[in-house]
């Protein structure tokens, strides 16, 4: 019995690394340049190993990019909870989403697109990969609702919960605009910065610079929607829908 144990834990070591490593190589080049082999002799492992522990070389890279985009989204959970208030918390989430899609240009181009996962793979169904993406995705979500009620309310800075959230978009306009332009201004930003290598030389030749634009947008963002917290923005009525019952 202590020998099946042992195996296991090791079996589940392997794996780990596996996924470890490739989604190291599937940030920096993304799913179509990802040689298999590379991986193995990285890890030291020969290539049968890879169709013992995954059905298929979807099933490990759709496995990769969510082990990476699931510590970004518990990542950015975490600086919520840090955050001084709801400025610093909607600021945090956007910077940390830029970051990291700067980091993780593959990885990042795979969430946003999942048919890239499988497309030339001849296996996996691209719905089925954005429904394993869907919990992250919504608790990602939910972290940068919970910062932006914070902000608008002025209240402690706190996560709420998936069904909550959901609620509060339902029945607060302004939240629901907020939220949602926060996120997809994140999204474009995040692509826009990650992809600006090949361009940069047309940038500097006009004097651009990316990241301070961004800073811009992101000083007048927070600044809006500070504005929109002191005028009301339903204020009261997003607290009491937050701190009500589901």
């Amino acid at each position: 019995m202590a020998r099946t144990r042992r195996s296991a834990s090791a079996d589940l070591g392997t794996k780990d690394r596996i996924v470890s490593v490739t989604a190291q190589h599937l940030a920096r080049l993304g799913p179509r340049a990802l040689e298999l082999r590379a991986i193995c002799t990285e890890i030291d492992i020969s290539p049968s190993l890879m169709n013992y522990y995954f059905k298929s070389t979807e099933d490990l890279i759709w496995q990769a990019a969510l082990h990476s985009y699931g510590e970004h989204v518990a990542s950015q959970a975490g600086a919520l909870l840090g955050a001084a208030d709801g400025r610093q918390a909607v600021e945090g989430w956007i910077r940390q989403t830029i970051e990291w899609t700067r980091e993780h240009p593959g990885i990042a181009a795979l969430i946003d697109f999942p048919m890239l996962a499988v497309e030339g793979q001849g296996g996996a169904d691209p719905e089925d990969l954005t429904r394993d993406l869907a919990d992250l995705s919504r608790r990602n979500v939910a972290t940068l609702a919970s910062a932006v009620y914070a902000q608008l309310t002025g209240r402690p800075v706190r996560p709420l919960g998936v069904t909550k959230v959901g609620l509060l978009i339902k029945t607060n306009a302004s939240f629901a605009y907020w939220t949602s332009i926060v996120g997809f201004a994140s999204l474009g930003a995040s692509m826009w910065v990650a992809g600006r290598r090949p361009h940069s030389f047309l940038w500097r030749a006009f004097g651009f610079s990316p990241d301070s634009q961004i800073d811009d947008v992101v000083s007048e963002v927070l600044a809006r929607i500070d504005a929109d917290g002191r005028q009301g923005a339903g204020a009261a009525e997003l607290i009491a829908v937050a701190e009500g019952p589901e």
